[in-house]
């Protein structure tokens, strides 16, 4: 009832529709895949010397997320998705609607978008490690180690399962009008979302035309390499999700529908290591092929010369961990 009544005191309160959030939690989760992409891009143009960098990626992408979402948070009151889909965040303090944010309110939205999402893609890489190894029988010594390897695996299947099941229940509240908060984390934060109101301020071209008035300042300037850096992220943003929708149309395709290419000619190198690892020049264990170059390896022979060196160790190609796939071969 306290929800129900914050929508008749305070500042006037318009509800996005359930589709709008969706969509602006998709466009978020787009950004990290994207920055991975262009950044394993650029540094292909001089791999041996920057290929080093691609370790660090996670941080990368945490510390230019965290610049990105600081900008938005203080100009919009909002984090970058949610600026593209119009809608900004709004306290609810005593069960009434304000119109700001606090510092407080700020400073935690910041580390919920930021940290949160680091935090849980670490558990999701470490238990799929742990799970990789548990399938190699990889032996761990310990028995401290073994029940720290079953908790992580087991927390991050209960904490994702949780997870998941607290969003549907607020998604129904929300939908059903019962509750005035998307997420749990937001109710937890004491924000919910709103429409935002248009900004009176000046265009781009305005701002370039006071070059020509000779009344551009240095404020001028940096006003203007932002709205430039902003207006990029957010064409990109429209692009990938233009990327998202055409590969969702075309996902259901029948391919035998397309004509067969015919298929290519086999490298001699490729004979030579049929049926057996390239490193280990033994029958492959836990078989895991490198998308870059399709060979198959072993999961514990490949693993840590793609760690160590971010490359196929046949064909040289530049390649992550991302790259490997397991292959389920009866035997």
């Amino acid at each position: 009832m306290a929800e129900k009544g914050a929508y008749l005191t305070g500042t006037v309160y318009n509800r996005p529709t359930l589709f709008e959030i969706l969509a602006q939690k998709s466009l978020a989760a787009t950004l990290e895949p994207a920055f991975k992409k262009i950044l394993s891009f650029l540094i292909s143009f001089n791999f041996e010397r920057y290929g080093h960098i691609l370790q660090w990626e996670d941080e990368g992408y945490l510390l230019f997320n965290a610049l990105l979402q600081r900008y938005y948070l203080r100009k919009y009151s909002a984090s970058f998705s949610e600026t593209f889909y119009g809608l900004k965040r709004i306290a609810v303090v005593d069960s009434k609607l304000e119109g700001n944010l606090s510092r407080r309110q700020q400073m935690l939205s910041l580390i919920s978008l930021v940290m949160l999402p680091y935090l849980k893609n670490k558990l999701a890489q470490l238990s799929l490690k742990y799970q990789f190894e548990e399938a190699d029988n990889c032996e761990t010594q310990g028995k401290l180690k073994k029940l720290f390897r079953k908790c992580v695996i087991k927390g991050h299947l209960i904490f994702f399962t949780l997870y998941k099941t607290l969003e549907v229940y607020r998604y129904i509240l929300y939908i059903s009008e019962e509750s005035m908060y998307p997420s749990s984390l937001l109710r937890l934060l004491r924000i919910t979302l709103t429409y935002s109101k248009p900004q009176s301020t000046d265009t781009i071209m305005d701002l370039l035309s006071k070059i020509k008035q000779n009344s551009f300042s240095a404020d001028d300037g940096w006003d203007l390499f932002q709205r430039i850096v902003t207006r990029f992220l957010e064409l990109g943003a429209f692009f990938l999700q233009f990327l998202s929708w055409w590969n969702q149309e075309n996902y259901m395709t029948d391919i035998m529908s397309l004509p067969s290419p015919p298929p290519p000619n086999v490298p001699e190198t490729a004979l030579r290591y049929k049926g057996t690892c390239p490193l280990c020049h033994m029958p492959q264990r836990v078989h895991t092929v490198l998308m870059v170059s399709g060979f198959v390896f072993c999961y514990q022979c490949i693993l840590p010369e793609i760690r160590e060196n971010k490359r196929c160790p046949v064909t040289h190609y530049p390649a992550t961990e991302d790259d490997l796939v397991r292959l389920y071969i009866d035997a």
